[in-house]
C-alpha cells in the first residue's frame, strides 16, 4: 500500500465512509500479494527503508517477471534483481523497463535513484576474477542510494612474476 493510499484509507476512516474493521482489514492485507508461487512483501521498504530484493536464481524467468511486475504495481520506482540470467533479462525486459548489468548479473527494473547516502562506498576487487561479485556489491549500493567507487584488478601479482 503506497502513502497515498494509506492517506485515503484514513481519510475515509476519519470522514465515516469506512469503518474502522473494515481498514484494519485492508491494512491486514495490504502488505503481501500472493502470486501462488511467491508471496511479495508490499510493505518491506515502509517497515525496512529499502524495498524487498528479487534473488533470480532458482526462479523461471516468467516468476522473476511476475514478482517485478507486482512490485511495480504497488508503486516501487527501483527493484533489484539479483543472480539474474541473460533469459530472464529477455523474458523481464520484454514489457518492463530493465536494464540488465551482464558483468554483475544484476537487473534494475525502474529509474536508478540518485545517490542520497553519505559518504562513498569502495568497491575494490584484487583480480578480474572477483569483478562479477564485486560489480554486485556496488549495483546493490547504487540501488539503495549509494555513492559507489570502483576499484577492479588493483591487485600485486606478487614479485615471482616479475
Amino acid at each position: 500500500m503506497e502513502q497515498k493510499e494509506l492517506r485515503d484509507l484514513l481519510r475515509q476512516v476519519s470522514e465515516g465512509s469506512l469503518s474502522v474493521e473494515d481498514a484494519m482489514l485492508k491494512l491486514k492485507l495490504a502488505p503481501y500479494e500472493e502470486l501462488g508461487f511467491a508471496k511479495v512483501d508490499n510493505h518491506r521498504g515502509l517497515r525496512q527503508g529499502a524495498a524487498e530484493v528479487i534473488y533470480g536464481a532458482g526462479k523461471t524467468p516468467r516468476q522473476i517477471h511476475d514478482i517485478a511486475a507486482s512490485m511495480r504495481q504497488t508503486g516501487e520506482k527501483a527493484i533489484l534483481i539479483t543472480r539474474m540470467t541473460r533469459e530472464a533479462a529477455q523474458v523481464v525486459g520484454e514489457d518492463l523497463p530493465l536494464s540488465y548489468h551482464e558483468m554483475g548479473h544484476i537487473g534494475i527494473v525502474g529509474e536508478m535513484p540518485a545517490p542520497t547516502g553519505k559518504g562513498t562506498i569502495v568497491v575494490a576487487t584484487g583480480g578480474t576474477s572477483d569483478m562479477p561479485v564485486a560489480e554486485e556489491a556496488a549495483l546493490t549500493a547504487e540501488v539503495l542510494g549509494n555513492h559507489v567507487t570502483r576499484l577492479y584488478d588493483v591487485g600485486v601479482a606478487g614479485l615471482h612474476r616479475t
